[in-house]
């Protein structure tokens, strides 16, 4: 923050400014003044200074006033999904002499999430501490500051007031919103739109001796045809099996392949200015994430790669939510058009964050495979660990790329067992030339390509039967 932005905080946070009864009242102090001093009427002066004394007094008086109160958040639920809502409560004590002061109080939220309604102050007394609720609707994906809690203090005669914060802040993780994608064996369509060939890309792993009966929630990858039969039940392997099946999932954070969908919001109290949000690049996040979370629930080890080239492995479906919680849109040369390398979104504090509280994906394990011209995908893909030798099967959800990204993307299937790539359009933007050039680029090296705006399904990306798609 600048000196200039503190200097108008200081200014919008502790100088109490008059209220409409208050201008009302200086503005008839002047006026009698003039009158005094045109009619010669001397008799004024004692008014019309009883008329400006009382808001500079109660200006001085609310200024003076510190507010002995400690907060304590707590959100419910404490991890949100993009969409839903979060009961927020509060718990105010009051650890001054005197009971608390009438009030009217909101919960500022940093944008793109909406402050809290304005309610009145309960007036509780010395050491009591008081509950107050309110929802919260977390509409967007991010790390966000919620707090400080303000107070908006006024004079017993209602001539100023002052917005006062009280408290610290927290921070609520919205990860994006996921959908549970159909389990199976991943079958590959042409990209020529000939019949699909199935391609079995998951395995159980090194075979164990030892079984034990089939539980509620087991992958069925991990099933003992052989001991089941002899059993007459299912029968899996032990739990402590090693699993040698890796994946890729690749998604594309340059702003410039979604910047037909970019739309800004205005900065809420407490923010530092507008944010950008992008339609298509979330349901990218969105769509990625749930490919991942599916890839980690059938027993694939998972290896996420984004338009920077930075790494990142997730050891559990909640590690890998938390990651795509702080995913954000790069304003960088990584996969369309020049620009700075800093984050597009302010998302607070975390692993990986840029000086400004801004948090890129997988900063922490960020390896230099980008240049100027693009991330090069094909060394990338060849630095991904596969036991055995085997590839391991690639899903990209991509926007517009640029040349040499596209064509070191394109190049990068023979390093997988099998290809497919998500092109995200904005709405209304399925049949853009852009966008099938892309797809007849990547399907001519051996991906299966789709195009999907950002307003269909996931389903339509994934599960479906025509020769273009995945199919499972």
């Amino acid at each position: 923050m600048t000196a200039g932005q503190r200097v108008v905080a200081f200014v919008r946070d502790r100088m109490p400014r008059p209220t409409l009864r208050g201008w009302g009242f200086l503005v008839a102090g002047v006026a009698l003044l003039v009158v005094m001093e045109v009619l010669q009427r001397r008799d004024f002066a004692f008014l019309a200074l009883v008329v400006l004394a009382l808001p500079v007094l109660g200006a001085v008086g609310v200024s003076l006033y510190r507010v002995p109160l400690e907060v304590e958040r707590r959100f419910t639920p404490e991890l949100a999904f993009a969409g839903t809502e979060v009961e927020v409560e509060l718990l105010v004590t009051n650890t001054g002499l005197f009971p608390s002061p009438e009030a009217v109080w909101f919960d500022a939220v940093a944008g793109p999430l909406a402050a809290s309604p304005r309610a009145d102050l309960p007036k509780f007394s010395r050491g009591r501490t008081d509950r107050l609720h309110y929802t919260l609707e977390a509409r967007h994906r991010g790390v966000h500051v919620v707090g400080p809690l303000t107070l908006l203090i006024s004079d017993p005669f209602g001539m100023v007031v002052r917005r006062t914060p009280v408290g610290g802040v927290d921070v609520l993780t919205v990860t994006p919103s996921t959908v549970p994608l159909p389990r199976g064996a991943v079958r590959l369509a042409s990209g020529s739109g000939s019949a699909p060939s199935s391609r079995q890309v998951g395995g159980a792993g090194e075979q164990d001796v030892i079984s034990r009966k089939y539980q509620t929630g087991d992958s069925m990858r991990r099933v003992n045809w052989p001991a089941s039969a002899r059993f007459g039940e299912l029968m899996v392997r032990q739990d402590d099996q090693q699993n040698d099946q890796h994946a890729v999932v690749i998604l594309d954070c340059a702003a410039a392949g979604y910047a037909a969908g970019r739309r800004q919001f205005s900065a809420s109290f407490g923010s530092a200015g507008p944010f950008g949000f992008s339609a298509p690049f979330e349901w990218a996040v969105s769509m990625s994430t749930s490919i991942a979370l599916h890839l980690l629930g059938e027993g694939f080890q998972v290896r996420l790669i984004d338009s920077i080239g930075a790494r990142f492995s997730p050891s559990s479906p909640e590690e890998l939510l938390l990651h795509a919680a702080r995913t954000t849109v790069l304003e960088s040369a990584g996969s369309g058009a020049a620009g700075s390398s800093s984050a597009g979104s302010r998302t607070g504090a975390g692993d990986g964050a840029d000086p400004d509280g801004s948090v890129h994906a997988g900063a922490a394990h960020a390896d230099p495979l980008h240049t100027d011209a693009g991330i090069d995908y094909r060394l990338a893909l060849s630095r991904t660990e596969s036991a055995g030798g085997d590839l391991p099967p690639v899903f990209a959800v991509i926007g517009r790329l640029a040349d040499a990204s596209l064509h070191s993307l394109a190049g990068a299937a023979r390093f997988s067992s099998g290809a497919v790539a998500i092109i995200v359009v904005p709405p209304g933007a399925a049949e853009a030339s852009w966008a099938v050039a892309e797809r007849e680029v990547l399907e001519s090296a051996g991906w299966t390509a789709q195009i999907i705006t950002s307003d269909d399904a996931p389903s339509a990306a994934w599960g479906t039967v025509d020769g273009e798609r995945l199919a499972l």
